[in-house]
């Protein structure tokens, strides 16, 4: 079903910041090889500092929603001003449930199919050698044989001291934006493998942590949002997750997120909203202000 896109609803929706990048990007005519394709539009955006990138754009489950090689989790300036492009052009996108999960699914058949003609030995060889030489698939292996524990002291001091690390970066004599870039991803890969085990209010509260650590550390980020961008959404996404996994008590979980919200930490309170009620937002709210003072 075609969808008809205005660019002043567009820019509203996407928020001052990535209105702003997305109209500068059109203004310096740097958006170019506009075209149609698959439901939606790519283009190539010619960024001043990272270079050509290519984007494409479209409209999945009602959202717009961008895919670029800039490296941006969610949408970026560039998605936008390639959205710009094509509503000057006139060009139409296609509303779409699902771009990725269709193509993840078929990938995900076809590797099926490949490994049920395996011999059992064989497919087994494959999966041990993959398991000792990624831990990220090793956790998961584990967790799926439901021999994978909760994070012990060991496993969450490990964490915290990547999270240490990335907090000391600016403390440094010598450091650049890669070093924060590099700590970054970092300490959310860190994350990302401990969340793969059964989860722990304990595991909530290094999540936390490394929220407002991470927002300290992006006030040194604005020649870099889109990795700012991608990291926060990452810790945020972890953090909903695991709040969503755990049901802590609703007062307490409004605490948290004015905490978080107060430290400058990525927080959309809508997300929490089938975790929180009335009384609760009002909670949030109440304490936010206090937490700023």
């Amino acid at each position: 079903m075609a969808v008809r896109l205005d660019s002043s609803a567009l820019l509203d929706s996407v928020g001052t910041s990535l209105s702003a990048q997305g109209r500068e990007h059109l203004a310096h005519e740097r958006v170019r090889d506009v075209a149609a394709r698959d439901g939606g539009v790519t283009a190539v955006v010619d960024d001043p500092e990272l270079g050509p990138v290519e984007v494409w754009v479209g409209v999945i489950s009602g959202v717009l929603t961008g895919e670029c090689d800039c490296g941006a989790a969610e949408l970026c300036g560039h998605s936008v001003a390639a959205t710009l492009a094509a509503l000057e052009l006139g060009l139409a996108f296609s509303s779409m449930t699902s771009r990725a999960s269709e193509e993840i699914g078929e990938d995900q058949r076809r590797f099926a199919q490949i490994a049920a003609r395996l011999a059992p030995d064989k497919l087994i060889g494959l999966v041990a050698r993959q398991a000792a030489a990624d831990r990220y698939f090793a956790a998961l292996l584990l967790a799926c044989a439901g021999q994978l524990p909760p994070a012990g002291p060991a496993e969450l001091d490990g964490v915290r001291r990547v999270i240490a690390a990335a907090a000391d970066v600016p403390n440094g004599r010598r450091w650049e934006l890669r070093d924060l870039v590099d700590a970054g991803e970092q300490l959310t890969a860190e994350l990302e493998l401990l969340a793969i085990r059964p989860p722990t209010g304990e595991m909530l509260t290094v999540v936390e942590e490394a929220m407002q650590v991470w927002a300290q550390l992006c006030g040194h980020l604005h020649e870099g949002p889109h990795i700012e961008e991608q990291v926060s959404h990452r810790l945020a996404d972890l953090h909903l997750h695991l709040a969503a996994e755990l049901q802590p008590d609703p007062l307490e979980l409004a605490a948290r997120l004015a905490r978080l919200a107060a430290a400058g930490a990525e927080v959309s309170i809508d997300d929490y909203a089938d975790l929180l009620g009335p009384d609760e937002l009002a909670e949030f709210d109440r304490q936010r202000p206090a937490a700023w003072s």
